[in-house]
């Protein structure tokens, strides 16, 4: 007695079937039941069974789980004189491999991540990398990952590495220490392929929490306005008259003292630079900013010769 075994893979409910096998007998099959065979399988076996005149095998369970069980060996007997005494049997092992459906959602391994970044680093910058699991394989552990809270979209931006199925999470608008130290931005992974059969098994994704902590960078002083201040004084006006009033601020959170320098003028425009300068510095007056100095972030005239210092107090 031989065996022809066609196999079929699959993970299915109760029932189903997955496979047939079939015994031929080289008896005569019109001579009495010498040819006429049935199949059984090991009184053991709790997973499959087969039906005994087609040779069709069946799940004996529901559910099957690749990920408990990828692979099974079924021992199937074939018996002829239709399974009576005296008949004979043979037998073959048949192993059923259990494919893959999506039926695992995407899974972080942790509730919170928490990365460092400098307020300084450009947009675009990379920030960290997390990765969720799923317990699939092949195409349905593709996944693709998004930032769900607003706050963190307006800031963030992230993309998934095709290769390592990671999310990179990147800078996209620039960070400032000083307004906001730390954000807590949710990112969520979302399964590609969903398969509809398992809907009922709830959401295929999952979220987790990035801290991002801004850390703090020197920053240089700020001008109010930012773009400039244009004063007029008038040609007659009176060695030391004030002509006008510039403030700059240190941003950092220390809000250090500043105190304004001229670095230049010409008759279109006065440069000013703000730097922390202690009180009695001596700054030297060159040749384009003869005629100003600063006292107090106060702009007056001053009648200086080429070369010779200013004490800015």
């Amino acid at each position: 007695m031989c065996f022809l075994a066609g196999r079929t893979l699959g993970q299915g409910d109760l029932g189903a079937s997955v496979m047939k096998v079939i015994a031929s007998d080289a008896d005569d099959p019109t001579y009495g039941s010498s040819a006429r065979v049935v199949y059984s399988v090991l009184e053991e076996e709790k997973i499959f069974t087969v039906e005994r005149h087609t040779g069709i095998i069946l799940t004996a369970v529901a559910g099957l789980d690749r990920e408990t069980q990828d692979r099974y060996e079924l021992v199937v007997k074939a018996t002829d004189m239709a399974g009576q005494l005296g008949g004979l049997s043979g037998s073959t092992t048949v192993t059923i491999v259990i494919t893959d459906v999506n039926d695992n959602p995407p899974r972080f391994p942790q509730k919170m991540y928490q990365f460092t970044v400098s307020e300084g680093a450009t947009v675009g910058t990379s920030v960290g990398r997390v990765i969720a699991t799923d317990a699939d394989m092949g195409e349905n552990t593709d996944m693709g990952y998004l930032i769900s809270d607003q706050e963190g979209g307006e800031l963030f931006k992230v993309t998934t590495d095709v290769d390592t199925q990671e999310a990179v999470i990147c800078i996209k608008k620039p960070l400032d220490f000083e307004s906001k130290r730390s954000h807590n931005v949710v990112v969520e992974a979302v399964n590609k392929h969903v398969d509809p059969r398992f809907a009922d098994l709830g959401s295929f994704r999952d979220q987790t929490i990035v801290r991002i902590t801004v850390s703090d960078v020197d920053e240089p002083p700020v001008f109010l306005p930012a773009d400039g201040a244009q004063l007029e004084v008038q040609e007659d006006a009176a060695l030391g008259a004030l002509v006008g009033v510039v403030t700059a601020r240190d941003p950092d959170v220390e809000n250090a003292p500043v105190r304004p320098l001229v670095l230049g003028s010409s008759a279109l425009d006065v440069v000013v630079y703000c730097g922390g300068v202690k009180p009695f510095e001596t700054v030297t007056v060159n040749q384009r900013c003869r005629g100003l100095k600063t006292k107090g972030g106060s702009v007056f005239l001053a009648e200086k010769k080429f070369g010779e210092d200013v004490r800015t107090n």
